[in-house]
């Protein structure tokens, strides 16, 4: 099964939008979560533009080591904005 997240689309200012099978959207700013520990690795504009959808994670690449995150926790940090 590929899952349910079709496209992982890099936005301005740390966003990050969410294309999902059905058609529905999201877009999760990430802008005070790469200031945290477990996202730091996204605070370079590169490292955040290489995001892209693979399955139900959102994967990022910063040249040396792949750095995934399931959809479920972007949603659920996109919620407590």
């Amino acid at each position: 099964m590929d899952g349910f997240l079709k496209i992982a689309k890099p936005l301005p200012d740390y966003r990050l939008e969410l294309v999902f099978q059905n058609g529905s959207t999201a877009v999760v700013n990430m802008k005070r979560r790469v200031k945290t520990l477990r996202f730091s690795r996204l605070a370079d504009e590169t490292v955040f533009a290489s995001a892209k959808a693979e399955g139900d994670k959102v994967v990022w690449f910063d040249g040396i080591t792949p750095f995934a995150v399931y959809c479920s926790e972007l949603l659920d940090a996109m919620m407590m904005d």
